[in-house]
């Protein structure tokens, strides 16, 4: 990703970096974003370093929330 545009509030991205599934929860600024992810709390982390997460890291997200009730 290039910028906060091409980004959505409340989808799931895959943090580059971190390794990991997050879901976006707003904009900082035009170039950073805040993300949860589970037992994480919110950081701002740069759009450069996410990408639009595929079915089966999103399945997974899923199954760990589930798991977690």
């Amino acid at each position: 990703m290039k910028s906060t545009k091409d980004i959505r509030n409340g989808s799931l991205y895959f943090n580059k970096r971190n390794k990991r599934v997050e879901r976006v929860l707003g904009k900082v600024n035009q170039f950073r974003v805040w993300t949860a992810s589970h037992e994480k709390g919110a950081a701002d982390v740069r759009v450069k370093d996410l990408r639009m997460a595929r079915k089966p890291e999103v399945d997974a997200y899923l199954e760990e929330s589930v798991a977690e009730l």
